[in-house]
């Protein structure tokens, strides 16, 4: 009887050390976090995968958006992707001989103030930057993760070590000088802890360091939009790249009616004065700004004015803005 259990045991015990050494995880999702709130669309998906896994897909909200079958024996695979505004369920599926043999979620809202949804944060998401010191060790194997003397200012994007990981940020059509340059550090402080890489707060006076014109000529200006007021540039302004002049987050007259939404049915307060029911404020060439289409910056100031409608032309009287295009 005794040998009897004795040979159990030692057979239990050889059973628990296969499973624990002899199977490890397929898959290991390195960033982002769970549960984690991000304020742009650009996510970089790093995966730690096993030897025997050869091929994974990468499933955002039930539609698969990647499918890489050269992934065996990479050991890690990176990926960017686009986020949806609010919750992304992000699954990894890793696939061995085409058969599924290991799933993993993390689920990441995108926070945004061009979405009225998804302004607010749910409490169960949260911040979890990936730059510091201890988040950075995973990729340290591939990845010097530290600032060198090239990253202060890159002869060629591959000098930044940003690069290999955000090169995706400057795939638009209009990109902005620093992040053209992938001089990172002009914008991101390199001295900065815990947290690394953070850019100054509020914007604007990080802004006005380069944009020196624009400082001058909105300060004496006696009305500010509520962006400029607030100092958040970034919430019309993607910092590094857009497929919108000015590197705007959406088509000047989208942009606009996000916040001003009553002014989306294209009805406006000098409806009926020239074109009946309602004046145009998209549509239609901008009869002042040749080669440009009529929007809403037309004939309002997105920045400041001394006119508290924003008037373009500075003016208080909506007379004279008007014979701006209108001349007698």
């Amino acid at each position: 009887m005794k040998k009897a259990i004795i040979s159990f045991v030692l057979f239990s015990i050889l059973v628990i050390t296969a499973v624990a050494v002899g199977n490890p995880d397929g898959l290991f999702i390195v960033r982002p976090a769970d549960y984690s709130m991000v304020e742009g669309e650009l996510i970089p998906i790093v995966i730690k995968l096993s030897n025997n896994v050869d091929a994974i897909t990468i499933v955002r909200n039930n539609d698969e958006i990647f499918k890489g079958t050269d992934v065996k024996g990479k050991g890690y695979f990176c990926k960017t992707v686009k986020l949806n505004f609010g919750p992304n369920e992000i699954i990894i599926n890793a696939f061995e001989g085409g058969r599924v043999i290991e799933s993993k979620k993390v689920t990441v809202f995108y926070r945004s103030d061009l979405s009225r949804e998804y302004r607010i944060t749910p409490p169960e998401f949260q911040k979890k930057p990936f730059h510091k010191e201890d988040s950075e060790k995973a990729c340290s194997s591939c990845h010097d993760t530290n600032v060198s003397p090239k990253d202060i200012k890159p002869q060629k994007p591959g000098d930044s070590a940003c690069y290999s990981c955000h090169k995706k940020i400057t795939e638009y059509g209009y990109v902005h000088g620093p992040a053209a340059r992938w001089d990172c550090l002009s914008c991101h402080d390199k001295n900065s802890k815990p947290v690394k890489y953070v850019t100054q707060k509020p914007d604007r006076d990080l802004c006005f360091v380069c944009h020196k014109a624009q400082k001058e000529e909105w300060t004496p200006k006696k009305y500010w939009h509520g962006p400029t007021a607030t100092g958040k540039c970034t919430i019309c302004h993607n910092p590094h790249a857009s497929d919108n002049p000015f590197w705007l987050r959406k088509p000047t007259w989208n942009l606009c009616v996000t916040c001003h939404e009553d002014r989306a049915s294209g009805r406006h307060v000098v409806a009926g004065f020239v074109f009946g029911s309602s004046h145009p404020t998209k549509g239609r060439p901008d009869p002042i700004r040749h080669g440009k289409e009529l929007s809403c910056a037309s004939c309002h100031n997105p920045h400041a004015s001394n006119s508290r409608s924003l008037f373009a032309n500075d003016l208080i009287s909506p007379g004279s803005l008007c014979q701006m295009c209108h001349k007698k």
